[in-house]
């Protein structure tokens, strides 16, 4: 589905203030209440819807733009995010035609993959920067209930940023 520059901001707009509030939300509220080891990449989810969903040359800058307001929030570097972000976004182009998104296992599993794939770039990253691989496996396994509850809450999530982005049933993807 192509956009107009007037969709694009207006989706923009919104997934920047749900980003927002996410954010504040997984870095400051969940670790008052005792959840200091527990932060959600809600960044991740929505660079999947846009990788899903939106068909546009704009992509790779919303990708940056997002990933930019969530190292605001975070110690990983927008750049990291964002160069992840296009490997993953570029190979959901190759293999979304070949996925089942009609359900919500279908989602969740989907989502699982890609959050996976995305674990293992940023960490790959920062450890060859970083020249130690010491916290590879330790970080992993802290990662993953984080990225099974993204996984779980994933078709809501795309339903609620369908509205953002005004998808219509017609344009394949995921979240249905």
């Amino acid at each position: 589905m192509k956009y107009s520059i007037q969709d694009i901001m207006v989706g923009f707009f919104k997934t920047t203030v749900l980003l927002i509030i996410l954010e504040i939300f997984s870095s400051a509220i969940l670790p008052s209440l005792g959840f200091t080891d527990f932060k959600p990449a809600f960044n991740v989810l929505i660079v999947l819807f846009l990788a899903f969903k939106l068909d546009d040359p704009v992509l790779p800058f919303l990708i940056l733009a997002f990933q930019y307001i969530h190292s605001a929030f975070s110690i990983e570097g927008w750049a990291t995010g964002a160069f992840a972000g296009i490997i993953i976004s570029v190979s959901v182009r190759y293999v979304k035609d070949l996925l089942n998104f009609s359900t919500a296992i279908g989602t969740i599993i989907v989502v699982q993959i890609f959050q996976l794939a995305w674990f293992f770039l940023v960490a790959m990253i920062l450890s060859i920067k970083l020249t130690d691989f010491s916290n590879f496996l330790p970080t992993f396994w802290q990662y993953i209930p984080e990225s099974i509850f993204l996984s779980l809450i994933s078709h809501h999530f795309f339903m609620l940023m369908d509205r953002f982005w005004k998808v219509k049933k017609l344009n394949a993807g995921a979240g249905y």
